[in-house]
């Protein structure tokens, strides 16, 4: 059986079910809330591990009848950030509740097969050295709370900001703040001499921006022509809905694939979405990559049906597991 970890309001996470469900697929799908409302009941017993179960609209599995599980987004708790605000203490407490349950889920599901590990998930710092060490082109990067550094690194360049974990919303006073990649000119922007730990790299003026959605060593790549936008000219996240960025499919050289195979080879991924950079100088630079990230905005534009792979890969991968084959 399929098990994916999930969260109620991921499309991506839907269509593929769609699809799984058009193959007529053995599957279960787990929501982050279901848990906490209630609506999914589980049962952990320590010392029975094999009796450990879930009850999903009635029907009773055992954990030791899932063969493969996708981790595609398993741990929001929106509603409860709604109902009672996301720093209130009780929706912290709530928070640190489910991050036990959540690693009660993966170690009891361990030895499966995983498309999309979690406990493989790197910082971006492990990323960017992982990258750098395959032989990709990485931007000059450090974290530091201290300006003296950053002027020591950097001297006169353009830098950007970015979280060191994924970017967040947050609400406060009534309002919602996106935290997108931040440029900063100048350093003298900079009125702090110390702040809190951030990330920093080097500006790199590009032709265009490249997401590319890997899937156990294939990869489906897609150019956003973000640099002619200055609303989405650092960061394409911050969408520009009246006038959207152009979007295409786009094929990768050769050598960059395999680059970005071995590093994703050796950070234990299978799936993720990579973010890349060409350069005005026609130069291949890679910024991240997001496991969980979101690749309906890849395969839409570009007609890759991409929802209809991912479902077939758990199919493949759940076939493997009940044939005794292993990976």
């Amino acid at each position: 059986m399929i098990l994916i970890l999930s969260t109620s309001y991921d499309t991506d996470s839907q269509l593929v079910l769609d699809w799984l469900k058009h193959y007529n697929a053995n599957f279960v799908r787990l929501n982050d809330e279901d848990l906490m409302t209630g609506k999914t009941i589980i049962e952990f017993n320590p010392q029975n591990i094999e009796s450990n179960f879930i009850i999903n609209n009635g029907i009773k599995i055992l954990l030791s009848e899932i063969t493969v599980v996708w981790f595609r987004k398993f741990g929001f708790l929106h509603t409860y950030e709604n109902v009672f605000g996301r720093s209130n203490d009780l929706t912290r407490y709530l928070y640190t509740e489910f991050s036990i349950l959540r690693t009660l889920f993966l170690k009891s599901l361990d030895k499966k097969k995983w498309l999309n590990k979690r406990i493989n998930m790197p910082s971006k710092f492990e990323v960017l050295t992982t990258a750098y060490n395959c032989g990709l082109v990485t931007p000059q990067t450090i974290i530091t709370n201290n300006k003296k550094n950053l002027t020591n690194t950097f001297q006169e360049k353009s830098i950007i900001s970015k979280s060191l974990n994924e970017s967040k919303h947050i609400k406060m006073n009534d309002q919602t703040f996106s935290f997108f990649t931040t440029f900063i000119e100048t350093l003298k922007d900079i009125q702090l001499d110390t702040f809190t730990p951030s990330l920093f790299q080097e500006y790199i003026d590009k032709k265009y921006e490249l997401r590319i959605f890997y899937l156990d060593g294939k990869f489906y790549s897609m150019a956003i022509f973000s640099q002619m936008n200055e609303k989405t000219k650092i960061d394409f996240r911050n969408y520009d809905m009246e006038y959207p960025n152009r979007r295409i499919p786009y094929k990768l050289p050769k050598e960059i694939e395999k680059k970005l195979d071995k590093m994703m080879q050796v950070l234990g991924l299978n799936t993720g979405s990579i973010d890349m950079i060409l350069t005005k100088k026609d130069e291949y630079v890679f910024l991240e990559v997001n496991p969980s990230g979101q690749f309906g905005m890849t395969s839409l534009p570009c007609n890759y049906n991409l929802h209809k792979k991912v479902a077939e890969k758990l199919i493949e991968f759940n076939n493997e597991r009940q044939s005794g084959g292993v990976s």
